[in-house]
């Protein structure tokens, strides 16, 4: 029982952490107003684990207390309970909540739209209600506070994939598309986006799949919407899946040197300086 879809061991979570330059808190040990519930590609997969140092980097810049469970966070289970693993969904939600009851924390936020959308809908049925927010909503709310002010504007232009747990699952679009506009881009929308957005072939369990018989992957079409949009220099997303997703699409659909894939925390810490 690792307790993660990669089978790594779980003392092996919280490693990302190791090329930070400050410690992030264990909440199980000590208290913090945010709680980051990390998810498995953001903690295990070497190309997110970057973009997870980035996260901590520019929370730490702008003054976010959070921390994390390192070795007691599991696999949140909304991709489990979606291929119909009912049974190790409520084991995991159980084994969950037992750590999150004595961690220390006011807020939870995530990083993973898949841990957001079962921590946010489906836990307080187990008895775990908690504030659960996105990064991206989180980041919003910095704006807002004023406590995430930019130094310089980007001149790029990008467009936004909604990711589905967040933008049709739970109708949160806005976030993103504040944070966009606060560095000011030129941001163009694809046709399908929003709540109406397009899947990217890895959610629901899908990620688990082979799909090597599709003449076209779902993420290889969606990087084709985005080039027909004409130079763009940047797909953002905002998943961790998303990020793997379509750094393979744009490779395997011959686009390389066309358009890059960033995560929106990457921007955001350009524009931090």
């Amino acid at each position: 029982d690792y307790g993660n879809s990669f089978g790594q061991p779980p003392r092996a979570r919280g490693k990302w952490t190791q090329g930070l330059e400050f410690k992030v808190k264990d909440v199980r040990k000590e208290p913090a107003e945010y709680l980051w519930y990390v998810g498995d590609f953001a903690s295990y997969d070497k190309r997110i684990q970057e973009l997870s140092r980035t996260v901590a980097r520019v929370l730490n810049q702008v003054g976010v207390d959070f921390g994390i469970l390192y070795d007691g966070e599991k696999n949140a289970g909304n991709d489990v309970r979606r291929i119909g693993e009912e049974g190790l969904f409520e084991m995991l939600v159980e084994d969950n909540l037992a750590v999150l009851k004595k961690a220390k924390f006011e807020k939870i936020f995530t990083t993973d739209p898949h841990t957001f959308n079962t921590l946010r809908n489906e836990y307080p049925a187990f008895g775990g209600s908690y504030p659960v927010y996105h990064y991206t909503g989180l980041l919003a709310h910095l704006l807002d506070s004023g406590k995430l002010q930019f130094k310089k504007k980007l001149n790029y232009t990008v467009t936004y994939h909604d990711p589905c747990y967040l933008g049709r699952y739970n109708r949160e679009t806005e976030a993103p598309r504040k944070i966009l506009r606060a560095l000011g881009l030129n941001f163009k929308e694809m046709p399908r986006c929003g709540t109406n957005t397009f899947c990217c072939g890895a959610g629901g369990g899908r990620i688990w799949m082979d799909d090597s018989a599709l003449a076209e992957r779902p993420s290889e079409l969606r990087i084709k919407e985005a080039l027909a949009l004409g130079n763009v220099d940047y797909f953002v997303v905002a998943c961790p899946k998303d990020y793997t997703m379509y750094t393979d699409a744009v490779k395997t659909s011959g686009n390389e040197g066309k358009i890059e894939v960033k995560d929106i925390i990457e921007l955001v810490a350009e524009a931090l300086g």
